[in-house]
């Protein structure tokens, strides 16, 4: 008995493999546990750690640990003169303190630098606009003045420049300053050159 012939587009059926099916395919049953073990773990561990102090200070450090060295033991932060002077001074009197001849008149060696200390407080709160005679020579021109910048940052420059480039004189506290301050705060305007500079009260 012959076998009845197939016809040919059942034969074309027979040769192609059935469609894919999506299913279900779980997670591994170890990394569910892992996941699970993970998720403990971080809860235990938001529970069980110390704050410290507010959550804007950080994982456990204090606000005195934070804080810089002398501002931690109760003293206000050290001001830098050098960086104060690299902001505000270098431009004219340069990073070596030699200025530039003719405009503007050395710190290094300047005897108004080095003298007393309330000429150089007026110097700075009230700027110059005139002429000044600088290690014998002369000087036209005009500096502002830094009436606006706070007695701690005028002091710390001060300081600086009366140290520094082989300069040895001492060192200029903020009270001077706010003294100084005090002094002339009636005044307007910039001192009139050396000679309104030596003649002030």
């Amino acid at each position: 008995m012959t076998r009845p012939e197939t016809p040919k587009a059942n034969r074309a059926l027979q040769r192609e493999h059935a469609d894919p099916d999506e299913g279900e395919r779980p997670l591994p049953w170890f990394l569910v546990m892992f996941l699970g073990a993970m998720a403990m773990w971080g809860a235990f561990y938001i529970y069980a750690t110390p704050s410290g102090e507010l959550s804007e200070y950080g994982d456990q450090r204090t606000v005195a640990a934070l804080r810089p060295p002398d501002q931690a033991a109760g003293s206000a932060a050290k001001i830098d003169g050098r960086q104060v002077f690299g902001a505000r001074c270098a431009a004219c009197h340069q990073v070596t303190g030699l200025g530039v001849p003719g405009v503007f008149p050395p710190l290094a060696g300047s005897e108004w630098v080095l003298g007393d200390e309330k000429v150089v407080i007026r110097i700075l709160l009230h700027g110059i606009a005139g002429e000044i005679e600088v290690k014998g020579a002369r000087y036209n021109g005009a500096m502002p003045a830094f009436k606006a910048v706070g007695d701690e940052e005028l002091a710390a420059v001060m300081s600086y420049i009366r140290s520094d480039w082989g300069n040895q004189a001492p060192r200029i506290v903020a009270r001077s300053v706010a003294e100084g301050r005090e002094a002339t705060k009636d005044r307007t305007e910039p001192f009139k050159g050396g000679q309104d500079l030596k003649t002030a009260p």
